[in-house]
């Protein structure tokens, strides 16, 4: 049941972000083919927030720069209060009251965030397909479809899937606009900068990268719970070829805890590897905006990624593209 906010002109998001202190929050949602944009500081985590959208529009929460992770989504229309208790250091623990289908998401990713959070990108598939298929009649299938669902190589299946849901659950004006939505942050992602970072290194040093000590640099993200031998054998060869003036590889992992990412870097590889607590969330990399793992971002001397996406094969022929063109 929604909850009114006393004027059918506009929406409220209102609530508490443990551990956010004070600090900006902005808010990310499309209406009327546009997408809006509205910020306000948060007092001791407090924040209220307020925007107008006739019909149901996905709403996104960001802390920091734009096009990062959202903090939190949820669906919202004129005429509803949503009440928020975020935690900026484990999302999975978000709770949102305020209408039903806000309320039934939230309940989704907290009730499974072992898997969405730690999971293959095939297992959690599995899991909204298994939700689809026992919720057609639920709007709640198209959010999951849209933002949980990896359709990368797996297209045709995800059209399937999406229809499978009744047509009133997947209005089409919703699925454009968080696809503008989408794109939005995309484009903002792809324009931010590589950025320096410190951050803690294998044997429990603290490693420092700058884009501008090689000419490129291969940023590879991972949950660094397991090693895949394909990869490793891929990123070896341009790492064992060109100097380290040329290239560099960093690889960032996202393990849950230091002692899952320790266990699974006692081998020696050569190039560095560091752990980024909070994962995708940490404030390095929440400007890249990584959807997934693994995945790979190739940065120039300046910082700025010629290539990302999750297909190593095109970041080494990027890479080796562009060093024989410098050397001819």
């Amino acid at each position: 049941m929604a909850v009114a906010c006393g004027d059918d002109t506009e929406f409220r998001v209102a609530g508490e972000v443990q551990g956010l202190g004070t600090r900006n929050i902005s808010m990310l949602y499309v209406a009327d083919g546009s997408v809006r944009s509205v910020s306000t500081a948060a007092i001791d985590g407090k924040f209220d927030l307020r925007g107008s959208s006739d019909e149901y529009t996905v709403v996104e929460l960001f802390v920091g720069a734009k096009g990062n992770v959202p903090l939190a989504r949820m669906l919202a229309k004129n005429g509803e209060t949503l009440h928020c208790k975020l935690d900026i250091e484990d999302p999975s623990k978000n709770e949102i009251k305020g209408n039903g289908p806000s309320e039934q998401w939230s309940g989704f990713l907290r009730e499974n965030a072992a898997v969405l959070n730690d999971g293959t990108p095939g297992m959690i598939n599995s899991l909204v397909t298994k939700y689809v298929d026992s919720h057609p009649d639920n709007i709640v299938s198209s959010l999951l479809m849209l933002t949980s669902y990896n359709s990368v190589n797996n297209e045709s299946r995800a059209d399937s899937l999406f229809a499978v849901i009744a047509p009133e659950a997947r209005p089409a004006k919703l699925v454009d606009d968080y696809r503008l939505l989408l794109s939005y942050n995309n484009s903002a992602a792809l324009n931010a900068k590589v950025r320096s970072f410190t951050l803690y290194s294998v044997g429990d040093s603290m490693e420092r990268y700058s884009p501008y000590k090689s000419g490129y640099s291969l940023l590879y993200f991972t949950d660094g719970t397991q090693r895949s031998d394909t990869i490793t054998r891929q990123i070896k060869r341009p790492y064992d070829s060109y100097s380290r003036k040329r290239f560099r590889v960093v690889e960032v992992s996202f393990a849950p805890d230091s002692a899952a990412w320790k266990r699974a870097s006692v081998d020696s590889l050569g190039w560095t590897r560091v752990w980024a607590p909070g994962g995708v969330a940490h404030n390095s990399f929440d400007a890249l905006n990584i959807p997934r793992i693994p995945f790979y971002i190739l940065a120039d001397s300046n910082g700025t990624q010629v290539y990302r996406g999750s297909a190593l094969r095109q970041a080494i022929d990027s890479l080796d593209s562009r060093i024989k063109k410098r050397t001819k």
